[in-house]
């Protein structure tokens, strides 16, 4: 794993009073989020939740990304099954004395995958430097990255155009697996085996000009990033709900190619984007799996843990901006004026 810009937060719910958990809770960026957590939950991780609640804006102050929702947790050592729409998100289930964990399930499906079929896959030669080795972005808005500072992926490419595949295509499952993930199904239960807490953080990227005047201004989000941390991911799109599409997810997965002899082979990274299906289903990855959720569009909750994290966006002198995704976009109901 490369290095990493921040160390995680030491929670001491004594340090927070009432009074200054509504003094957090009454910012701004709070007031569209929809609590579905405990309040003893809240309380106990306020300092790490408040840092992953995010506002993103214009210069003009308009919104451009809100956060909206906080699901969960996962707690250690629990079986669940992701509800959407039902109480705190996450339903606690009876756990099997002798039970495969989802991050054994999925660092096997990584072991033995091979690798991606010819058109599934984009290889990008790129040099991964991480905030504190030197790749550090300065003078980005404060809240682009939940987890801190920003380094640099050198790219040596014209162009990157990452392949979408859908569910319904042949390959997907397999191509999945290549990157240490899996597709979880409606109400699929699982036992997630990791160690630390995960909340489940839901994000609106469906207000107009996200993308173009955020997350690829240099100012902004600086350019197309990628990431990796030591805790599992999960992606879990709004469903479609009454024939309403809330999100259409598209999540980019990479894999450093290991290079053998470092003086005659340039370090490069494998990626493929995934369309998630807004049926309930929610995408899976391993620990330690770059990954992206840029070309998303709608309402996407992430779960997250309180850990270190190592991102990166995608540099030449300036932020990378010619990066294609080519795919039909259905429409998006967007969102009322946010006030």
């Amino acid at each position: 794993m490369s290095s990493v810009f921040r160390t995680s937060y030491t929670q001491d719910p004594n340090t927070v009073t009432d009074d200054k958990l509504k003094e957090i809770i009454g910012q701004r960026k709070w007031q569209t989020v929809d609590i579905k957590i405990s309040e003893e939950d809240l309380k106990e991780n306020i300092w790490f939740l408040n840092d992953a609640v995010v506002l993103r804006q214009s210069r003009e102050g308009v919104p451009l990304m809100t956060t909206t929702a906080i699901y969960g947790p996962i707690h250690k050592d629990t079986r669940v099954a992701l509800t959407p729409g039902e109480g705190t998100g996450v339903t606690i289930l009876p756990k099997a004395p002798t039970e495969t964990s989802l991050i054994d399930e999925l660092e096997a499906l990584a072991r033995n995958a091979k690798a991606p079929k010819e058109g599934n896959a984009v290889t990008v030669n790129s040099n991964w430097v991480s905030s504190i080795d030197g790749g550090r972005l300065p003078n980005l808005d404060p809240s682009a990255n939940v987890f801190g500072q920003t380094g640099s992926l050198y790219v040596n490419e014209t162009a990157v155009i990452f392949p979408v595949i859908e569910p319904s295509h042949p390959d997907y499952e397999e191509t999945l697996a290549f990157y240490g993930a899996k597709l979880l199904k409606r109400r699929e239960s699982f036992y997630m085996g990791f160690e630390d807490t995960l909340f489940g953080m839901e994000y609106d990227t469906s207000l107009p000009d996200y993308i173009r005047n955020y997350a690829m201004s240099p100012i902004g989000g600086g350019g197309m990033f990628v990431e990796h941390h030591p805790f599992p991911h999960i992606f879990l799109p709004k469903p479609n709900e009454n024939g309403k599409v809330f999100c259409e997810a598209k999540v980019t997965l990479g894999h450093k190619v290991e290079v053998m002899d470092p003086e005659k082979e340039n370090p490069r990274i494998v990626f493929t984007t995934f369309r998630v299906p807004a049926d309930g289903s929610a995408l899976a990855i391993k620990p330690s799996t770059i990954h992206n959720d840029s070309f998303t569009n709608g309402k996407l909750a992430v779960f997250v843990a309180n850990t270190p994290a190592d991102t990166v966006a995608f540099r030449q002198t300036a932020p990378f901006t010619n990066i294609i995704v080519k795919d039909n976009e259905p429409k998006i109901e967007k969102p009322k004026d946010f006030s």
